[in-house]
């Protein structure tokens, strides 16, 4: 179990971080047909990615890779639930006037956030090998 989470963890990188555009990232969760887009895009190339790692072509795990990351994505769950714990967001720091405070609060807030995004990610990935693929 050990080495495919390895192996899918390797596709989650490669997939998230070096093959995502900024065009990705920045639109995947945005409202409308361009949002979808983006989002349907960066997830097919993830989903291909981790796949070519696990070496795998089963149309259920391919779904169940697919499926939480682009819910993940679209909806930007990594944010939804800050707001929900009342941890650090964007909308607290868009309502502060420019300068130090606002620039010290956003260097905390983004790696913040990515973890919470990458753990959703990570649990997501580890749930699909340890339930389908043992």
């Amino acid at each position: 179990m050990a080495e495919l989470f390895i192996l899918a963890l390797l596709g989650h990188l490669v997939g998230d971080y070096l093959l995502q555009s900024q065009w990705m990232a920045f639109t995947k969760s945005k409202k409308g047909t361009q949002g979808i887009l983006a989002c349907t895009i960066h997830v097919l190339i993830y989903t291909a990615l981790v796949a070519l790692f696990l070496q795998t072509t089963n149309l259920l795990i391919l779904g169940l890779i697919f499926i939480p990351h682009w819910i993940i994505d679209r909806w930007s769950l990594g944010e939804l639930w800050l707001q929900l714990i009342k941890g650090r967001t964007y909308k607290e720091i868009l309502t502060l006037k420019p300068g130090l405070e606002r620039d010290f609060k956003i260097a905390f807030y983004a790696p913040v956030y990515m973890v919470v995004d990458n753990t959703f990610h990570i649990l997501s990935l580890w749930l699909v090998i340890r339930f389908f693929m043992l």
